[in-house]
């Protein structure tokens, strides 16, 4: 009877672990997000980003929901101008699928070109559960 107990206990904790790992890897590893370029809007005040995003793949090859926020700051002279903005996934099939979207300026200052940095983070939710990303401050530089 003991031998049996052990088997049953020992048979479920290996089962336990390995189907946490496997959903939790899922989750932190399907979406993805690059900018490659940073154009000035007009009169300075916008920034269009461009670059791509991967995220699923889900059965359906669509996310049933998600949201990508982004933000581009420029610092210069001690000030500091921002421009923020959204994506909303339609693809999620795991193929890279290029982005483009205006960040609207906030605060009335204007961005000059040069170094900036972008940032974002987000979800996207589909059959195979949630997948975020994160992406820290990382250098851009703003063109015309």
């Amino acid at each position: 009877m003991r031998n049996a107990a052990h088997t049953t206990v020992t048979v479920l904790l290996a089962l336990t672990a390995a189907l946490v790992p496997a959903a939790g890897a899922a989750a932190d590893t399907g979406l993805t997000v690059t900018a490659d370029t940073a154009t000035l809007g007009p009169h300075r005040t916008s920034v269009v980003l461009a670059g791509t995003y991967s995220c699923g793949p889900f059965a359906s090859g669509r996310p049933d929901r998600g949201v990508i926020d982004l933000t581009v700051q420029q610092t210069r002279m001690g000030d500091t101008v921002s421009a923020i903005g959204y994506l909303e996934p339609a693809v999620c099939d795991g193929s890279a699928q290029a982005f483009a979207v205006t960040l609207t300026g906030t605060g009335g200052g204007r961005f000059q070109r040069g170094a900036a940095t972008w940032i974002a983070s987000g979800y996207v939710e589909g059959d195979t559960g949630l997948q975020t990303v994160q992406v820290p401050p990382t250098g851009i530089v703003l063109t015309k």
